[in-house]
């Protein structure tokens, strides 16, 4: 069997020593607002959109019903 030798095993060693570990600075870092809070939705709007998609239903499966047969 061959004996390599001993290879350097410390933390800092690296296959590539001139590739060092860097902190991107291009990009802000600070924290954005949530989707929520950018939005001007409020309380109880939109309350009408299960009605309107009721409606449609409604009307549309005679509708294919009609068309299909």
């Amino acid at each position: 069997m061959t004996e390599r030798p001993e290879q350097s095993t410390s933390p800092g060693s690296s296959l590539n020593p001139g590739l060092k570990s860097e902190t991107d600075t291009s990009h802000d870092v600070e924290r954005s607002r949530a989707p929520l809070e950018t939005t001007m939705a409020h309380e109880g709007q939109g309350r009408v959109w299960p009605l309107v998609w009721l409606v449609v239903a409604i009307v549309g499966v005679p509708l294919v019903i009609y068309f299909l047969v």
